[in-house]
């Protein structure tokens, strides 16, 4: 585990921008809901079910026949 003194010391060497990102990281890592163990998440079930739509293939050419094929 590492040593507080180190970690200071770390902290100390650390530019003010790098800084401010460690401090949005503790803050997330302290607050509720990582605390819970699991991300906010609004939406209940899968909002993203059958919203997508197989078309066969959509990027080869129409009329073209491919090497693969023949």
């Amino acid at each position: 585990m590492t040593r507080r003194e180190q970690i200071k010391k770390e902290i100390d060497e650390i530019s003010d921008d790098y800084l401010e990102t460690l401090h949005r990281i503790i803050m997330a890592l302290k607050s509720d809901s990582a605390a819970a163990g699991r991300p906010k998440f609004p939406f209940k079930g899968n909002p993203l079910k059958n919203s997508v739509l197989f078309e066969n293939d959509l990027i080869s050419p129409v009329d073209e026949t491919w090497d693969a094929d023949q």
